[in-house]
Formats: C-alpha cells, sequence, structure tokens
C-alpha cells in the first residue's frame, strides 16, 4: 500500500533514555541493566561482561555502584582471581530488573502510540507483514516498538507461530512482507515457490539449546550423557517437524541419544511448550531454545549445549510479492542492525555470525 503523502509527517522519530536514581546516584539504566541481565542469564560477572564487549574491571565497577546507590544489593559476587568468580543477582537485583525492563516497554509502547496522532498520520498509511518464528515473539515485539518510534508513518502487523507452517500459509497467500524463520530450509521453500527475493536472505540472530528441568528438581542430570540414565525421566522434545524439534533430534542424533532418550520423550509444540510441559508435570527435563531458557520461571538451566553441537539460525528475508518493498527493505535492515543484535542480545540470543546475499 502506498504511503500517503504529507510532508509534515515526515521525518519524525522519538528517542527515549529512562533511568532510575536513588538520593541523586544513577542506579539503572539501559547500561546496567544489560549488565544484570547479563549476570543472571551467565552467572558470572566475567561472562556478562565479554558478552557485552566489556572489560572485567569496567563491569566490576559498575556492579559496585549499583549496588552501592541500591537500599540493599542488587548483585552477590565470589572472588575468584583476576578473571573474577560467580555472581548471581539476589531477589532483589532480579525483581529490580524485571520492573525496570518492564517500564521501558511501557513508556516505548506508549509514545509509539501517541507519536501517529500527534502528528494526524492518515489511515492509509503503509502497513506492513511480518510473519515471524514463535521463539521470537518477545523480541520482535520489542523491535517493533523500537521501530514505530523510529518510522511512526509505517504500521507494522506481526503474526507468530512455526516457521514451517507459517511458510505453508504464506505459499498459500496469507500476506507477507518481511519473514523471519528459525532455519534457513523454510526460506529456500518460499523461494522455490517464486516468494522470496535471490540473494536476499540475512542471518538474523543465533540461538543455542538448552537442557531444562524444573526448579525444585532434584534431577541426576549434569551432563548430556546423564539423559541415557533412566532416573533422567520423561524428556519434553518439540515435535519433529518443527525447527527445534529438527534442531534437538540432530543433536541428541550427534551426541547416540536418541533412542535412549526416544521411549521416554514428551512431544510439544515449540520451545514454549516445552517449559510449560515441565511446570505442569508432564515431563522431568527438557531441550528447550537458550533465549526460552534462560527466563522460564519455575525452571532452571542444567546446562547449556556447546555452538558447535547444535548450532541455531535465525534467518530473514524480504518476499518478492509484496507491495511496499522499499519500506520493507528498510525494516530488514533495522532488523539487522548494530541496535537490533543488542535487544536480541537483552532477551538472550547470540549475535549474527555472518549474512548472507
Amino acid at each position: 500500500m502506498k504511503q500517503a503523502e504529507s510532508p509534515a509527517a515526515e521525518g519524525w522519530s522519538v528517542g527515549l533514555r529512562v533511568w532510575v536514581e536513588r538520593n541523586g546516584k544513577a542506579l539503572l539504566g539501559p547500561g546496567r541493566l544489560e549488565l544484570l541481565e547479563g549476570i543472571d542469564r551467565w552467572r558470572s560477572i566475567s561472562a556478562a561482561a565479554r558478552e557485552l564487549g566489556m572489560s572485567y574491571r569496567r563491569a566490576w565497577l559498575l556492579v559496585q555502584s549499583i549496588n552501592e546507590a541500591s537500599a540493599e544489593p542488587l548483585v552477590e559476587a565470589a572472588v575468584g582471581g583476576t578473571q573474577g568468580g560467580g555472581a548471581k543477582l539476589t531477589a532483589c537485583g532480579r525483581r529490580s530488573a524485571e520492573v525496570f525492563r518492564e517500564l521501558q516497554h511501557e513508556l516505548r509502547a506508549a509514545a509509539a502510540g501517541v507519536l501517529p496522532r500527534v502528528l494526524q498520520l492518515p489511515a492509509n498509511s503503509t502497513c506492513l507483514h511480518v510473519a515471524a518464528a514463535i521463539s521470537l515473539e518477545e523480541v520482535v515485539g520489542q523491535l517493533l516498538s523500537d521501530y514505530a518510534l523510529r518510522q511512526p508513518a509505517v504500521k507494522v502487523r506481526a503474526v507468530f507461530g512455526a516457521s514451517n507452517e507459517l511458510a505453508d500459509h504464506v505459499l498459500a497467500g496469507a500476506p507477507c512482507d518481511v519473514f523471519l524463520s528459525a532455519e534457513e530450509e523454510q526460506l529456500e521453500r518460499l523461494q522455490a515457490g517464486g516468494l522470496c527475493i535471490a540473494k536476499s536472505q540475512r542471518v538474523l540472530a543465533r540461538n543455542s539449546l538448552a537442557l531444562i528441568v524444573p526448579a525444585e528438581s532434584e534431577s541426576p542430570l549434569e551432563r548430556p550423557s546423564d539423559l541415557k540414565r533412566a532416573e533422567a525421566g520423561r524428556l519434553a522434545l518439540a515435535e519433529p517437524a518443527s525447527p527445534l524439534g529438527r534442531y534437538s533430534q540432530a543433536y541428541l542424533q550427534r551426541q547416540g541419544l536418541f533412542e535412549a532418550v526416544a521411549d521416554r520423550a514428551v512431544y510439544v509444540d515449540n520451545s514454549r511448550g516445552v517449559v510449560a510441559a515441565l511446570r505442569a508435570g508432564r515431563a522431568d527435563a527438557g531441550l528447550a531454545y537458550g533465549s526460552d531458557a534462560a527466563s522460564a520461571a519455575g525452571c532452571r538451566i542444567v546446562f547449556r549445549v556447546r555452538r558447535g553441537d547444535a548450532p541455531v539460525q535465525y534467518w530473514a528475508a524480504p518476499l518478492a510479492t509484496n507491495k511496499s518493498s522499499v519500506a520493507a527493505q528498510e525494516l530488514l535492515e533495522f532488523l539487522t542492525s548494530k541496535p537490533a543484535a543488542a535487544r536480541f542480545r537483552h532477551c538472550g540470543f547470540l549475535p549474527a555470525a555472518s549474512e548472507k546475499g
């Protein structure tokens, strides 16, 4: 749909910077929140610093500053030599991070809703349709809120689901301008159907697999080989037809574990289904995406699968049939930008190693 010409509506964007102080001392801001979330994810200040491209000394000084500004410590750290020891968020730290993140989300959403009204944008502004893997729902939702602040004249509607099912719908005629898939094969299907622009695919982000168990479980699992033990119990796995299911099965087969767990497998729809199965007591352990495992309330991570053992990549591409190719390409550029990469990192994903096309 062609965007109506409205010179007064062009070039506007909103920038938001939110921080929290206590007694005049900075407590939380975007960078500090990212550090806290990294510590919570990796249980290590040094690992969080590496993930953020920050020196250990800088990270340690920030942690000290946060703890000194707070009424009670947000981070508990153990001294472990020049590279630091283990660390974790206190209950207050975890709650503070959650509240601050929620505050940021609500302010962005509010600003994104106000700007179009202030600018009196026409009803027939450009509208883009995005189809995205269900495991991207949280991060893409945040990114689209960010984009709405940058491009208030462009409406974006997103639908989430299993990548293979979304590809089926698009091939059947469902509207789609940008496709975000948990596996490259689905983009190849769209390209074979004449819907995906040749050589336009890009690596959007990477993910990992993680074995999780209920938080209070006394599971005997410690390492991958332990899955062979009968006392490991029922293992929640995504359906083999889904991208996560294929990643999980391929990993288990490479490790020589699939036959040992096949009779104890509980199949669910997706990564969130794995978490739900553990919470409901339907399974004793499960293989989920690392991004979901990091934020799965009521569950704990036993181990993360090494990247080389289970490479998980998300792909993005504009489709050839859309009527807003320029707007779709601009959205894709934003989704693969450095600010977007930071947002993916916030949500537990790994940065894209490379791009294609």
